[in-house]
């Protein structure tokens, strides 16, 4: 069985790592290979693993392939590299809008001596805009992300993962709660049936 989390094992640990092992904790939890107590006890070595090495003897037991697990590196680009896509997708959206706008004025001054209508050309520089600003008719290359999308991307993505986290820890909470009292109602109940205090 191989690491769950790959490379050096004596490499520290990052906050990324950390978030991905307690995801992968809790779908073995749903998957119902870890107990609930087993899971609190993984989590809290989670958050004080160092390195790689700690992580992957916290998954000794647990199969390789489930969801959640890293794997290889996800594919990775530059800052400068994001942005140039950007560009590079920016120009033919640009140069169809130029061009549009072009014709369409040139148009108009032609036809205007001819035609009352020639006007109406006039309105395919706002149609152009939107299919190509607001629809993104195009290929997909055209509409790459700029740095700031990304990060704001990322972001809420962090938020949501948060959010989902916190409901499911009140979840847990609000479960072993409910197995307490129901403990506890159950040692009360096992001791007013049997009456010790009638028994003398």
């Amino acid at each position: 069985m191989g690491a769950h989390f790959p490379g050096d094992k004596d490499i520290r640990v990052s906050d990324n790592e950390r978030s991905t092992a307690l995801a992968a904790l809790g779908q073995f939890y749903a998957e119902g290979r870890l107990a609930m107590e087993e899971t609190d006890e993984r989590c809290a070595a989670v958050a004080e693993a160092t390195t790689r090495g700690d992580l992957n003897d916290i998954f000794f037991d647990l199969p390789h392939n489930s969801g959640g697990v890293v794997g290889l590196p996800e594919k990775t680009y530059t800052a400068a590299e994001v942005a140039e896509l950007h560009r590079q997708g920016a120009r033919p959206r640009a140069g169809i809008l130029g061009l549009s706008t072009v014709v369409a004025i040139t148009g108009t001054a032609i036809l205007a001596q001819s035609t009352v209508f020639a006007p109406v050309l006039l309105a395919i520089i706002p149609i152009v805009f939107i299919l190509l600003y607001v629809m993104k008719v195009g290929p997909a290359k055209w509409y790459a992300p700029t740095p700031r999308q990304i990060e704001r991307r990322r972001i809420a993505a962090l938020r949501k993962e948060d959010k989902l986290r916190n409901l499911e820890l009140k979840a847990q909470r609000r479960e072993r709660s409910h197995a307490l009292k129901t403990k506890a109602l159950d040692a009360a109940e096992n001791v007013i049936s049997t009456k010790p205090w009638k028994q003398r």
